[in-house]
């Protein structure tokens, strides 16, 4: 039978709920069961081979955010999200020199913890979770190794996106500045390179990334030269005097991929709003605070990892006992939201948008008179 991404999510919606004590359990033992995983897996002889003998602390870290990622999936129920993300998880760690047989080796080590840290009963259900996991691990190969689809592009911006992405990837400044400056004449110009060049030009170049064709360095480049471009063609085109209100944009703690947060705070300013951009990695704390002294109308953050969705429910959640914030919209978008719009309702937000566009269709329909 031939392995689809399809097949495969309609096989993991078949997996039983967990219940939610036994979630709580899981969240409340997190720490101390990724310990026991971080230790188990560094004292096996064979680990740097497993690890294509990148750090451990890269290991870690995997450990780290996969306990996040499942207190999510069990949470929610998002068997979904799941088959979408392990597939992911080989490629990304796999094109980086992690041997595929890491993968069963590690989520047993999980199972292992998992009886030793919950109650039997409790944890006989999640460990079926990592058990379909395992059972499913050659196929999750096979969709590793399969391309990955880009994002669509109009045909008449098709081959300018090509020529920028090249340039990108050469880090070529000067002549993406000179593309971007041949188009970009007003606020609709500025979201056309945006959305047909920027966005699906840098999700090519994270592809790339994740199937080890291009280094970090390169993928660092690229994201810097898009960060000048932005920079210097923004100042280009007038803004919008009317003023339609605060916003505050960020990514999500955890969150190093900023360009689309910027996009979005971008055109946000120019079509009128009061915009404070925070950037990447903004702690759930401090965006909390700088809500309650800034008082915005509008709310925007990016996700892109999975592993970052309950760290931005808690936020949201917060926000909404505040009785002072109570006519505060939040907006969220980013890569795990376009696979998974299930996700809008987990974290209480009260709309999506998967670019500038749709932003811009959304803070209108919820501008306030």
């Amino acid at each position: 039978m031939e392995v689809t991404l399809s097949s495969i999510i309609e096989d993991a919606t078949k997996i039983p709920l967990v219940p939610l004590a036994s979630v709580a359990e899981y969240r409340q033992k997190t720490e101390e069961m990724t310990s026991l995983v971080d230790a188990e897996l560094a004292s096996r002889p064979d680990i740097m081979e497993l690890l294509g003998y990148n750090a451990l602390q890269v290991m870690y870290e995997n450990h780290k955010h996969h306990a996040l990622f499942m207190a999510t999936v069990l949470g929610v129920g998002g068997y979904e999200l799941l088959a979408r993300t392990v597939p992911w998880v080989y490629r990304s760690y796999h094109s980086h020199g992690f041997s595929y047989d890491y993968f069963p080796i590690e989520l047993e080590a999980w199972q292992k913890a998992i009886s030793r840290c919950l109650d039997k009963e409790l944890g006989r259900e999640i460990s079926a979770v990592y058990s379909w996991m395992i059972d499913a691990h050659d196929k999750m190969i096979k969709l590793a190794e399969m391309p990955g689809d880009d994002l669509p592009v109009s045909e008449q911006w098709f081959e300018i996106k090509e020529d920028f992405r090249n340039r990108l990837l050469e880090g070529d400044f000067q002549g993406c500045l000179a593309i971007a400056n041949h188009y970009v004449i007003d606020q609709q110009t500025l979201q056309a390179l945006y959305l047909q060049i920027i966005q699906p030009a840098m999700y090519e170049i994270g592809m790339l990334w994740e199937e080890a064709k291009i280094s970090v360095a390169q993928e660092h480049l690229a994201s810097a030269v898009v960060a000048r471009i932005m920079a210097t063609i923004g100042s280009t085109v007038s803004v919008s005097e009317k003023t339609k209100g605060k916003a505050i944009v960020t990514s999500a703690v955890n969150e190093f991929h900023e360009i689309g947060a910027w996009m979005i705070s971008d055109v946000l300013y120019h079509d009128g709003w009061q915009v404070r951009y925070l950037g990447a990695n903004t702690p759930g704390t401090d965006l909390l605070t700088m809500v309650d002294d800034f008082y915005p109308d509008l709310l925007a953050i990016s996700v892109t990892m999975p592993f970052s969705i309950t760290a931005v429910k808690n936020v949201i959640a917060s926000i909404k006992e505040n009785v002072l914030h109570k006519d505060l919209k939040v907006m969220v978008g980013g890569r795990v939201f376009n696979d998974n719009p299930e996700l809008l309702e987990f974290v209480g937000a009260h709309g999506f948008a998967a670019n500038t566009d749709e932003a811009l269709r959304l803070t209108r329909n919820w501008q306030r008179p």
